[in-house]
């Protein structure tokens, strides 16, 4: 095994040029925004590796609990084991997912939960409703095509029922395989089907069916024999790969049959079963069980009456073929047809060619409540005193309460989105009502929600609660957050390996090691990176995740990580104190300096001023949200990078105040826009091209944007689009 191992890496290694080019022309070819392919998967796909698709049914639907978990770990074991990526493929909370976790076949299997069987027909019911679902050798092979996999390993494909003739009860197995270009490594088909009949079935839809090893005996799943010759015979894996390639290239579409009998030593029981499966028929059409209940109900059967003999068979056949599988994929990998097998994408839709804006953090539900201004001198609320006031706080006061979908990082895709940029929210919902909401409302947008994260039950989507005055201005804010710290750095890897984006914002809501992820995989692609402080509390998380890198990947100078940050002076004071508590910094500038550079910026409060020069260099660009008095700005002189200069932006006014949550997100998202459909402004190391000029237009432009959210009771004005940036 290890010497096999060894000649099929030197052969991909020998491929290397011809793998890297075809990675060009599909990374320009999108995938479906319903994929949700695991990182290692996606990384074999995008290196030429083999990868061997896995159905989920006979988790859910095939075995009982706990064998049917436990088998499947082990199939994907012995996949790998046998030198190919296993890909278990389920529907998971309206996403294809191509990879599991332990805990998603815990889910499949564990019999808590409901798992619909779903074919191809079944697939976008299930995936629009959210349910989950457990797909069957149709499902899987539709799946595994779109992600681009050539070889799938199961049980034992369906068939033409017996007394077809009357129901016309035909498994949507057969038409799949005359029209989706997958291998499908099995025991045959299952002998409580019409055999021949079935065989007819797949010679009319075109589809080779070859008996592996050293008989041509087509074989019936639990017994080798079936007494029907297959039409081709192959006895190794290397000549079933060479069928599948040369298949792809006479560029038909039609999948393939590959019919391994059940190892000897499982295979003598196979009369007893026949017995037990005749009986199970028998009782079947007594109850008129039919459809796709009629399989999982004779296996079931069959099981009990031979005393879990059929059971064992079943796994170790499905062992048996997964270890072939592997053999087929390796084999084709090494001929560089991994993903050669298809020669046409099942999903190729228009799409921008630019590269995309990449936004991580927070997306949720906003609850902003609205005092009316009509009340009464007595009950009107002081926005300052509010909370002190225990008198008012315990009673209920007439407004409005306005419902909409926010959260830093969905607030800042959704403005860059609306003004024309191609932004890609990478966020964790719950799987409840609002995270269906929000999931809803970024599809009606038409943004991409492939990198939704969904941790699993009991995690809550984020909502942000907040209550305004009659005035307008915040009072106070519940927030439930805790969503946001369970988005993995996977998540994140996985969308920077499949988007390669221009641009990345993050806000301050994730965790740490989120943070660290986003700055490292920035650092290696090249990205501009914008941080969102997002809080005073929070605001500090950027630099602990400078510190770590600094420590723990040997980053010597980290001011090269963060092009630009975007806080509220409170933030921005925070932070100055923060970077030199942790010496990131090396020291606050002189009161002569300060001093100094006021006399130029008489508006701007000396703080502000000495806070901006504490942590130049480490974030060369700040943008500094004043509210009313508009924004501060600092970034390096085009003639000296090591000399900052620091600009006043003038404020605008709002014609009325709506509310003012959404105002400083809207800017970012305006900021974001500019760059990412500007992409001279962006170097290819990341850093900021920009003259202070420039940057200054840019800001000017989004306080445009951001008096929009302030007129607007949408957290993100809903009359954003391209055109909001070029007014005068």
């Amino acid at each position: 095994m290890h010497i096999c191992k060894l000649r099929l890496s030197a052969a991909w290694t020998l491929r290397r040029a011809e793998l890297s080019q075809r990675r060009l022309l599909s990374s320009a070819r999108k995938q479906s925004p319903l994929l949700n392919i695991a990182p290692r998967v996606r990384e074999a796909l995008s290196n030429g590796e083999p990868v061997v698709a896995l159905e989920s049914t006979i988790i859910s639907h095939g075995m009982p609990y706990p064998q049917n978990v436990e088998t499947a770990r082990e199939v994907e074991q012995i996949v790998a084991a046998s030198g190919s990526i296993p890909a278990t493929i389920a529907l998971i909370d309206g996403r294809i997912h191509v990879g599991l976790s332990d805990g998603d076949l815990l889910r499949l299997g564990n019999g808590r939960e409901t798992v619909v069987k779903a074919s191809r027909r079944d697939m976008a019911a299930v995936l629009s409703q959210r349910l989950l679902g457990a797909t069957t050798v149709s499902g899987t092979m539709l799946a595994a095509h779109m992600a681009g996999i050539s070889v799938f390993a199961t049980g034992g494909i369906g068939g033409v029922h017996r007394g077809a003739e009357d129901t016309m009860d035909v498994s949507a197995d057969l038409t799949e395989l005359g029209r989706t270009p997958v291998a499908v490594v099995c025991a045959g088909a299952k002998s409580i089907l019409d055999l021949p009949k079935t065989l007819e079935y797949l010679e009319t839809q075109g589809v080779p069916v070859v008996a592996f090893g050293d008989s041509n005996e087509f074989p019936a799943f639990f017994s080798q024999h079936s007494g029907l010759q297959a039409p081709w015979k192959l006895q190794r894996a290397e000549q079933v790969a060479q069928l599948l390639k040369t298949n792809a290239e006479l560029g038909l579409q039609n999948g393939v049959v590959v019919a391994v009998p059940i190892p000897e030593e499982h295979a003598k029981a196979s009369v007893d079963i026949e017995q037990a499966i005749e009986a199970a028929l028998r009782e079947s059409e007594r109850l008129g069980v039919k459809g796709k209940e009629a399989t999982p109900f004779l296996l079931k059967r069959v099981v009990e009456r031979t005393g879990g003999a059929s059971l064992l068979a079943n796994i170790a056949l499905v062992k048996n073929n997964a270890r072939v599988a592997s053999q087929i994929a390796a084999s084709l990998a090494s001929m560089g047809g991994s993903q050669g097998f298809s020669t046409t994408a099942s999903y190729s839709p228009e799409t921008r060619t630019d590269q995309p804006l990449l936004v991580i953090g927070c997306a949720a539900i906003d609850i902003t409540s609205r005092v009316d201004s009509n009340q009464s001198a007595e009950s009107a609320i002081p926005e300052v005193d509010l909370l002190r006031q225990t008198k008012l706080a315990a009673t209920s006061h007439p407004g409005t309460v306005f419902t909409s979908v926010g959260g830093v990082a969905q607030n800042i895709a959704r403005a860059a989105h609306l003004l024309g940029a191609n932004a890609v929210l990478v966020a964790s919902l719950g799987q409840d009502a609002h995270g269906t909401v929000v999931a809803a409302d970024l599809n009606r947008m038409g943004m991409d929600t492939r990198f939704l994260q969904y941790p699993g039950s009991g995690a809550r989507t984020a909502i942000y609660n907040a209550l305004h005055g009659p005035n307008g201005d915040l009072v106070a804010v519940v927030a439930d957050m805790h969503i946001n710290g369970l988005l993995s750095p996977q998540q994140i890897e996985e969308a920077f390996s499949s988007l390669r984006p221009r641009a990345v914002c993050v806000d301050a809501n994730v965790s740490m090691p989120a943070i660290v992820t986003t700055l490292m995989q920035a650092r290696e692609s090249g990205a501009c990176v914008v941080f969102e402080p997002t809080s005073v509390p929070k605001c500090t998380n950027v630099l602990s995740a400078l510190l770590v890198i600094k420590h723990s990947h040997a980053v010597a100078d980290v001011s090269s990580l963060v092009h630009m940050i975007t806080p509220n002076s409170l933030e921005l004071q925070r932070m100055s104190e923060a970077a030199l508590e942790l010496a990131l910094v090396e020291g606050v500038p002189t009161a002569a300096t300060v001093s100094e550079i006021a006399k130029f910026h008489y508006s701007l409060d000396a703080s502000v001023i000495r806070n901006l020069l504490t942590l130049f260099p480490l974030f060369p660009t700040v943008v500094v949200k004043l509210g009313e008095q508009g924004a501060a700005v600092i970034s390096p002189s085009p003639r000296n990078a090591t000399r900052p200069i620091i600009r006043h932006i003038q404020p605008l006014k709002p014609s009325l105040v709506e509310n003012s949550s959404g105002a400083g997100d809207s800017l970012v998202g305006a900021i974001l826009a500019q760059l990412h459909t500007r992409s001279e402004l962006v170097s290819p190391d990341g850093s900021l091209s920009l003259a202070p000029q420039e940057l200054d237009t840019i800001v000017s432009r989004a306080q445009r944007v951001a008096i929009m959210a302030i007129e607007s009771m949408h957290t993100v004005s809903d009359r954003l689009n391209p055109d909001a940036l070029n007014k005068d």
